[in-house]
């Protein structure tokens, strides 16, 4: 084969540190448009975004010459800047240390976006620890409860 063709998406979240509610109103939503410009520098595209007050969810394909670690570590430490730089009281905004990425296939890019877009609702009957705890089941992922919450 002559070219390299990938397809990777990814089902990504983390949290704002200490799950402090700071994710509101209208800067949310700028905040998304501003992630979605620091994947499209990293070729990748940002499909859809959303989460609540206190975390964020990404569906996301990443360029294939771009990790998910690369990926994670650029939107949060530039986000966190914007926000920062851009939010009333954002000095003190930041994000967790981890994050949580699961693989995504095509056929389930609908089922994650409308997941995604459905999140407040979702929370009022679900905390985030919950939903962190029964996505890595979900996903068969093995994990220790002492280093999930910082």
């Amino acid at each position: 084969m002559s070219q390299s063709l990938v397809q990777n998406l990814h089902h990504t979240f983390f949290s704002t540190k200490g799950r402090v509610k700071m994710i509101r109103g209208k800067w949310a939503l700028e905040l998304y448009g501003y992630i979605w410009g620091i994947m499209k520098k990293m070729n990748c595209r940002l499909i859809s975004a959303g989460g609540t007050a206190d975390h964020l969810l990404l569906l996301s394909s990443i360029g294939k010459t771009t990790t998910v670690s690369d990926m994670v570590m650029k939107v949060k430490s530039l986000s966190s800047a914007w926000v920062h730089t851009n939010v009333s009281g954002g000095e003190k905004f930041s994000w967790q240390r981890g994050y949580a990425s699961f693989s995504v296939s095509e056929s389930m890019v609908k089922d994650v976006k409308r997941y995604i877009e459905k999140q407040p609702e979702h929370h009022h009957q679900r905390c985030f620890q919950e939903e962190l705890r029964t996505l890595l089941r979900k996903h068969n992922l093995e994990y220790d409860e002492r280093y999930l919450w910082d």
